[in-house]
């Protein structure tokens, strides 16, 4: 099966399974562009929300959860699946109060674990051969009498200039 990362396939029938897994695989993707960005960028991906929390809760719903169906699909390489399950340990080893710094977000870009954590989802990235990839996000606040209440984002993959 072939992927198309700037193909929106949350526009496709999503009722059909192919179409589900290429939208997952496609989050997947944008999830690994975020872990791999520094700290300011993904702040600002994510928006609202406890960023660090966020990325990880992404990464088990869209990998973890998933990875089964990827596999099926031929959607990941041998080396990207191995990087892929070495970070979802690194996540689990920190899961919980087994890391308090690891979750703290002002801690986001000086936690040495975190550098570590960006380089080996850029290796995953070249790996999956999505490493020409960037994302680009828009945020549309909700309000309530004039104050934030929630956010809504939305995410597409381009490819880099």
């Amino acid at each position: 099966m072939k992927f198309e990362p700037t193909f929106d396939y949350g526009k496709t029938d999503l009722s059909k399974e192919e179409n589900q897994v290429l939208w997952k695989f496609g989050e997947l993707v944008k999830n690994l562009i975020t872990i791999a960005s520094n700290a300011d960028k993904q702040i600002y991906i994510i928006g609202m929300g406890l960023v660090t929390d966020e990325m990880a809760l992404d990464f088990e719903s869209y990998f973890t959860l998933s990875y089964k169906q990827y596999l099926n699909l031929q959607l990941l390489n041998k080396e990207a699946f191995n990087e892929l399950l070495l970070l979802d340990n690194f996540f689990e080893e920190r899961s919980g109060d087994k890391d308090p710094d690891f979750w703290d977000e002002s801690l986001l870009g000086t936690n040495n674990d975190w550098n570590i954590v960006r380089q080996n989802a850029k290796s995953i990235l070249l790996f999956m051969g999505m490493d020409n990839l960037d994302i680009e996000c828009t945020h549309h606040n909700i309000q309530d009498k004039g104050i934030i209440i929630g956010q809504h984002t939305i995410t597409r993959l381009i490819r880099k200039a």
